[in-house]
């Protein structure tokens, strides 16, 4: 027995616009938080990463989705982005970041069972690694110290240039390449939306595997006409605070 207390609910949920919700995990020490992004589609809907995992995503989708198929679309292959992934039928993602999701580098929710390495990420984000990844558990009987980050199998690899067609409005994948080989970007260029995965989000800082090809992705997405930003971690916000936010970046990377 874990001796947490059993969630009722285990997302928190709003409403961005008509067609968009963003859900987060509620019961996470807040480093593990990050946004799941669902989009109303006229022939189906979009998933934009599925969080960690722990909780039954697709339960929580179902009164926003009904009956319409759905495309789960990975930005990158992050264990906090990638965890609920499993769970769908269509699982997309950068060929690059497929070996990731296959054989996810994952979370363990006690920390002496982190991975190696884990620990020091946290420090770096300026957060303090807790002793327990959960204030709560989805459900009677789960399994704590057993918990692992799932793997699965994509069932499509993205590369540049390809579509997620919702039948009513369409997402051009931009390979967005840094923060880890196989990052994207869903690009609407009828709705100036964007999602950018961990590429761009504000308050914490951001992280790069390649600085130089980092850099150049961010260029390419502050060029963008964008409305609407949906990151991976924070809050919407707009074209400004996109531009300021990537400025700042390229100054600071030199």
């Amino acid at each position: 027995m874990s001796g947490l207390p059993v969630s009722g609910r285990w997302f928190r949920s709003q409403q961005v616009t008509v067609d968009i919700a963003l859900l987060v995990e509620d019961h996470l020490d807040p480093f593990f938080e990050s946004n799941v992004w669902h989009v109303r589609g006229a022939e189906r809907d979009l998933v934009v990463d599925t969080g960690n995992g722990i909780g039954d995503l697709r339960a929580e989708l179902e009164p926003l989705v009904g009956a319409r198929p759905i495309v789960a679309v990975a930005t990158h292959d992050h264990f906090d982005h990638i965890g609920g992934l499993h769970a769908f039928d269509e699982r997309w993602c950068h060929t690059a970041d497929a070996d990731g999701i296959r054989e996810p580098e994952g979370l363990a929710l006690m920390r002496m069972d982190f991975r190696a390495g884990l620990e020091d990420e946290i420090r770096w984000f300026g957060y303090e690694p807790p002793e327990l990844v959960i204030t709560a558990v989805p459900g009677e009987g789960f399994d704590v110290s057993g918990w692992r980050t799932p793997a699965t199998e994509p069932t499509r690899l993205l590369e540049e240039g390809d579509v997620v067609d919702l039948g009513d409005r369409s997402f051009e994948v931009l390979h967005v390449p840094g923060h880890t080989a196989g990052s994207i970007a869903l690009w609407d260029p009828a709705g100036w939306l964007l999602f950018t995965g961990d590429t761009a989000a504000l308050d914490d800082p951001l992280y790069a595997e390649d600085e130089d090809a980092f850099a150049t992705s961010l260029r390419r997405l502050r060029a963008l006409p964008v409305e609407l930003v949906c990151a991976g971690h924070s809050r919407p916000f707009g074209r400004e605070e996109l531009r300021s936010l990537i400025d700042e970046q390229l100054v600071t990377r030199g």
